[in-house]
């Protein structure tokens, strides 16, 4: 079996297996193609069974949104989350990614979006494997912030929405300041 074969069978069987367990959420289909050397490291992290990243939007108690700066968007503000391990399920790669970046532990409690990406070589759009993104709904159960990862800048709790978030946080944010 092929690496497009094998990633493909392997997002249709976690997103299956998400939607058991949650029921119904939105999945986002992406397409994009990569350069040769890029799509090469992409590919070869595949084939050892890598299959995409998780995080999560953790509110807590106080009904404040734990968010991070990137040293890759260091203006704006996201949430934790990151590479997928082999091995792993999408829920443990959240929270492991949750306690890496920010030393927070969290309960994942939903899925809040999946986004289902088709990677093409862009040479020959034939050439493709396919990743899963999903980002979670997560439930604070303790620790306190303590950046655990040379990429996190600033990890903060949030009452109120920063200025400037990340595109993919406006969602999250909007639904956020209408529950408060």
């Amino acid at each position: 079996m092929d690496v497009e074969e094998k990633t493909e069978i392997e997002v249709r069987r976690r997103l299956n297996r998400l939607e058991d367990r949650y029921g119904s959420f939105e999945v986002h289909e992406e397409t994009v193609e990569n350069d040769p050397d890029f799509f090469e490291s992409g590919k070869g992290m595949a084939e050892q069974g890598w299959i995409g990243d998780a995080g999560a939007w953790i509110t807590d108690e106080k009904r404040r949104a734990l968010m991070i700066r990137h040293e890759g968007a260091p203006d704006e503000w996201g949430m934790p989350g990151g590479g997928h391990e082999p091995g792993e399920t999408m829920e443990e790669t959240a929270k492991r990614e949750v306690r890496e970046e920010t030393g927070v532990e969290c309960t994942v409690v939903d899925v809040n979006f999946a986004r289902r990406k088709t990677i093409m070589l862009e040479s020959n759009p034939e050439e493709r494997y396919y990743m899963l993104t999903v980002v979670f709904d997560a439930r604070y159960e303790g620790g306190t912030i303590v950046i655990g990862d040379e990429e996190i800048l600033e990890a903060k709790w949030f009452s109120e929405p920063p200025e400037n978030v990340l595109e993919f946080v406006w969602e999250q944010l909007a639904e956020w300041e209408s529950d408060n």
